[in-house]
């Protein structure tokens, strides 16, 4: 995957919550485009949502993945509690 198509996805119009597929088979939801921060050769993605007292989605967990370790994205329904979820 390269840090282009990761791009495209984030910012998809208008944008749909998708998963992530890594190589190792977990999965990564991400529900906010603004929840991916994108390097050259790696992602900081999601785990763990919450909400505050306004409704604004917050990331309580992330974790950095390589790009070379993301296999494809599937789009999925907007989940305001999800978190990555393993197969």
């Amino acid at each position: 995957m390269s840090p282009r198509d990761l791009m495209n996805k984030l910012h998809d119009e208008p944008f749909k919550p998708f998963r992530a597929r890594l190589s190792n088979n977990t999965t990564i939801d991400v529900l906010d485009p603004g929840s991916v921060v994108v390097g050259p050769t790696s992602a900081i993605m999601p785990l763990e949502y919450t909400e505050d007292e306004y409704g604004t989605r917050l990331v309580l967990r992330w974790r950095t993945v390589a790009l070379n370790h993301i296999i494809e994205f599937t789009d999925i329904e907007d989940k305001r509690n999800g978190a990555r979820r393993k197969k």
